[in-house]
């Protein structure tokens, strides 16, 4: 009996979702924890056909050499995964209002700045050929001087992060870490937290984009318990259950504003904000 409800747990725990993992109608992911974008193809290998006297030599779809056969098929698996990393990247929310696509429509130098990189061959592949078929990933990094987000500009840090004029003791946090994990909050690249009174306490103006580009301006996770979250929000951060979503595209958070003024009691918390010190947790 026990050896049945070993496997039985097993079972179910090998298939829970990771929702920092977001897959698409095309089957393309990203990763919003690493903050990447993995696209994955399979591509028949050409038939190889040396013999000039076969009727089918020369044809479409084969090749005379190993080498030229691995060589189609990798060119071939390239021009897909580019067009569904692509379609991907269009698709990403933006922010509360816009995807990535209808942001790069309203500002033209996003869109040219956009369309440059998505031609200059960022990707980094991996090819797996296994018999007569080819299996190939390719990835964009949304993070990093040759990330996503250095090739969508925006104003940064032009205001300052709010402070709140309560009697508080100020404590200093290294971060921040909002349980979103029982709402249905859509994951984006940009999102807002603020006060139930309505005060934005965490947007692009009151980053520095060094760090948004180097580190990511929000990083999503299932579990503050995971390895490396201390890179992100630092040894004390300061943990928060959010009371609800908001904008458009509900991928805004709304904090009670007694929890909001805790953290921002301090000056180096809110110069944490700056430094994208910031974590959601979420559960799809």
């Amino acid at each position: 009996m026990k050896r049945s409800l070993i496997l039985f747990f097993f079972v179910i725990t090998t298939v829970i979702p990771n929702p920092s993992l977001e897959t698409d109608f095309y089957q393309t992911t990203t990763n919003w924890t690493d903050l990447s974008i993995t696209a994955t193809v399979k591509e028949t290998v050409p038939k190889i056909i040396f013999d000039e006297t076969d009727p089918n030599f020369g044809k479409e779809n084969t090749a005379t050499s190993q080498g030229k056969a691995h060589s189609l098929a990798r060119r071939k698996a390239k021009e897909k995964l580019k067009v569904k990393l692509s379609q991907r990247l269009e698709s990403l929310l933006f922010n509360s209002d816009y995807t990535v696509f209808e942001y790069t429509q309203i500002h033209q130098p996003a869109r040219l700045q956009l369309n440059s990189y998505v031609g200059s061959e960022k990707e980094t592949y991996d090819f797996q050929f296994k018999k007569n078929i080819l299996e190939a990933k390719a990835s964009l990094p949304i993070k990093g001087k040759e990330g996503i987000l250095a090739q969508l500009p925006r104003d940064f840090g032009t205001e300052p992060v709010p402070s709140f004029s309560e009697e508080l003791v100020p404590v200093e946090f290294t971060g921040l870490i909002v349980d979103a994990r029982h709402l249905d909050l859509k994951q984006a690249l940009y999102p807002k937290i603020q006060t139930d009174r309505g005060l934005d306490i965490y947007s692009p103006l009151y980053t520095k984009e060094a760090y948004v580009i180097e580190t990511g301006y929000i990083v999503y996770r299932k579990d503050y318990t995971e390895k490396n979250v201390e890179q992100k929000v630092g040894k004390n951060p300061y943990f928060v259950l959010a009371l609800g979503t908001a904008g458009k595209n509900q991928t805004d958070l709304i904090l009670p504003t007694d929890e909001a003024a805790k953290f921002l009691s301090h000056p180096e918390s809110r110069k944490n904000l700056t430094r994208c010190r910031v974590l959601i947790l979420v559960s799809r």
